[in-house]
């Protein structure tokens, strides 16, 4: 039974000593293969660089010029089709503005920043409380 058990041991540590020898063995890949990922990591970096600056007033303002451009173009066919495309991407733009919108405090709010915190000095509260209790002055 020692034996046996002996055996599948040396079986084992055989294969990993094996598979050790194919890793280290294996190329990495080739000038070529490494040149197109280079290029294709490149181009990524530089799309996300330009979309990182995006915001959702960009995406309104395109939706907003593709809608007047099909209404400037609107006795063609392709007017319609661009007037939708400018709603849609307008209404995008709104919505994506309304979710991000409220976590960063407006410059016409009476406050300060202090020690890298914004600071309000009314302790009016936000939301639709605040709303009212402004619309009432």
């Amino acid at each position: 039974m020692a034996d046996k058990i002996e055996r599948d041991v040396e079986e084992v540590l055989s294969k990993i000593e094996d598979f050790e020898w194919h890793r280290r063995q294996r190329r990495g890949p080739s000038r070529a293969r490494r040149a197109w990922n280079d290029s294709w990591q490149r181009l990524a970096d530089r799309a996300s660089l330009r979309l990182a600056r995006f915001s959702a007033g960009h995406l309104m303002l395109v939706g907003f010029l593709i809608l007047v451009a099909g209404l400037v173009f609107r006795i063609r066919g392709p007017g319609l089709w661009l007037m939708l495309g400018g709603v849609i991407i307008f209404f995008l733009g709104l919505a994506w503005s309304m979710r991000s919108g409220g976590s960063h405090p407006t410059h016409s709010a009476r406050g300060g920043f202090w020690r890298d915190r914004y600071i309000t000095y009314d302790g009016e509260p936000g939301g639709p409380r605040g709303w009212f209790r402004r619309w009432r002055r």
